[in-house]
């Protein structure tokens, strides 16, 4: 990621970024402190149906000077990814307006609808730079291996040369791991998705049964999501998120993540339900909020 954000703003004079907020604050703060000029394109939400993007958004936040999308689909926190036709249209206006686009594809393969995953972004456009790796859905973080991908050969040509300049080679060791994992990736993604869905389906259950303190939305893709806390469970929190967040955590040993540390609105928290051990988390859960 650095280095694609570096070798992009090098020799640019403040260019305009537009990028997908919330959201992994490297996705923007790298931007930001080499000088960009960046507008976000924020999630909305909806207390019926939950998260969302929204196309016209888009179009109203880009500039005519504006070089860079970036986007992050399945969308880390809230878990929303866009349908077949709306990632053309976002893939469409990038091609329309001559802007590049820098996909963060981390989630990819995580629908929990039984839906098909997205065609990657390098797929569709020259001038677009996929990043994935093998941290979320083949849930293997400790490698720390990942990928830019791009048909766009100049630019990988200067992520070379930057990426000479970080690291020497990698870890052998881990290399070797991730093919394993590439080539076992039908097992290692069906064992990852029965995990998820065994976890949702508990979510569902939870979330159903103490609707008064929670509004819950169960997520398309990812293994994550961000829900509404409701003023019923945060009356002894002084109406904050953070606070309450905090208190959980100080009481109970159970750490959730308020939407405060991704510089947005104090009303929500983000859950993962990428780990085994569900049952265990939510009695926890169910005895704080209870007593």
């Amino acid at each position: 990621m650095k280095a694609f954000m570096d070798t992009f703003i090098n020799n640019q004079q403040k260019p305009h970024v537009v990028v997908t907020y919330p959201g992994y604050q490297s996705l923007y703060g790298n931007l930001e402190s080499d000088g960009a000029d960046v507008t976000y394109w924020k999630a909305q939400y909806d207390n019926k149906s939950g998260w969302y993007f929204d196309i016209r958004h888009l179009q109203q936040v880009i500039k005519p000077h504006t070089k860079l999308l970036v986007v992050n689909f399945p969308h880390n926190p809230t878990g929303w990814v866009p349908s077949l036709q709306q990632w053309n249209e976002v893939v469409n206006i990038c091609k329309e307006k001559k802007i590049f686009l820098f996909s963060d594809e981390m989630y990819r393969l995580s629908n929990n609808d039984n839906s098909e995953a997205l065609p990657s972004a390098c797929s569709l456009y020259e001038n677009a730079v996929t990043l994935s790796g093998l941290s979320k859905t083949f849930a293997l973080p400790g490698l720390r291996i990942g990928w830019l991908c791009t048909q766009n050969k100049a630019m990988m040509l200067k992520f070379q040369s930057f990426k000479d300049w970080l690291t020497i080679c990698m870890s052998s060791p881990s290399e070797i791991l991730a093919i394993i994992a590439l080539r076992n990736q039908p097992w290692i993604l069906q064992h990852t998705m029965g995990i998820i869905h065994s976890n949702l389906e508990q979510l569902d259950t939870f979330f159903t049964i103490y609707s008064e303190f929670f509004e819950w939305h169960r997520p398309p893709a990812s293994t994550i999501s961000f829900i509404k806390l409701k003023p019923k469970l945060l009356g002894k929190a002084n109406g904050s998120v953070s606070d309450w967040c905090e208190r959980l955590a100080q009481d109970a040993g159970l750490l959730l993540l308020p939407s405060s540390v991704y510089d947005y609105d104090d009303s929500f928290v983000r859950i993962g339900f990428g780990r085994k051990g569900m049952k265990e988390t939510l009695s926890v859960l169910e005895r704080y909020i209870l007593k």
